[in-house]
């Protein structure tokens, strides 16, 4: 198996921060209802009795609609996070020469992005990203925006992922250039939740049952034992952890590659 190293997902704290303020409004609004059903059987009825009904339930209204707006947020976020973590189990299960490092924040020269999965390895990087729309996608690489149909309808549009994936692959390319790394780059736009994805293109993949087979398909070793180390570290794992196991490999299918770490 891969060794995978987990970068924190702002994602998660943003989901976990949502459902925090919805269960705070939800338990402000228990706590109003009660107070009003309380109001409404000791207090007799008077104009200030009814001044009181009707703020109260102007204000639960009010309530309502900022715990709706909070979860359907909260639900977009869970959407996004449950689909990495798919791509990201999916991923694990690539031979043990690779290194996979999720959510890695990158940039080069004020361009900044944050790559889903970037996966290291004797035969290069690949960038990962991660798409989990629903329904059926439909666009081409040169399209500003993609159009997503669900329930045979059109639903909404999204950003051409492919162009993210690409200005993600041109910061890597920046990145390593400045620390005089010379390692192969590639990219794959992934969506695991969708039910077509009509792209004719073969860095959209859909469904993540293909992913490891088609990242695997440029298993031939470009880079050597040293350079490798030094991606490593570039991007924020502890070479260390996995320094023996890529060691092993190249002893076993590369010998004349290896270097010392330095």
């Amino acid at each position: 198996m891969a060794y995978v190293f987990h970068n924190r997902n702002e994602n998660e704290d943003k989901y976990n921060d949502l459902m925090n303020q919805a269960n705070k409004v939800r338990n402000v609004g228990i706590g109003m209802i009660i107070e009003l059903i309380a109001f409404s059987i000791f207090v007799p009825v008077s104009k200030l009795w009814l001044f009181v009904e009707g703020i109260s339930i102007v204000v639960m209204i009010y309530l309502m609609y900022k715990h709706g707006n909070l979860m359907s947020e909260a639900n977009i976020l869970e959407s996004g996070v449950s689909g990495e973590n798919e791509v990201f189990d999916t991923l694990k299960y690539l031979p043990e020469e690779y290194v996979v490092a999720t959510n890695v924040p990158i940039s080069c020269n004020g361009n900044r992005s944050e790559v889903d999965a970037l996966v290291m390895s004797p035969y290069g990087m690949y960038v990962v990203e991660v798409k989990n729309h629903k329904g059926v996608i439909e666009g081409d690489v040169g399209d500003r925006v993609w159009k997503q149909y669900k329930n045979n309808g059109f639903d909404k549009t999204m950003r051409n992922p492919i162009r993210q994936m690409h200005n993600q692959k041109r910061i890597l390319f920046g990145i390593n250039k400045s620390k005089r790394l010379s390692v192969p780059i590639n990219g794959l736009v992934v969506f695991p939740s969708a039910l077509e994805v009509n792209v004719e293109m073969n860095e959209v993949l859909n469904g993540v049952e293909k992913l490891n087979s088609i990242v695997m398909k440029k298993n031939r070793v470009r880079v050597n034992f040293d350079e490798l180390c030094r991606v490593i570290k570039a991007y924020g794992i502890d070479v260390r952890e996995v320094s023996q196991m890529i060691h092993d490999f190249y002893r076993t299918n590369c010998p004349e590659l290896l270097e010392c770490i330095g």
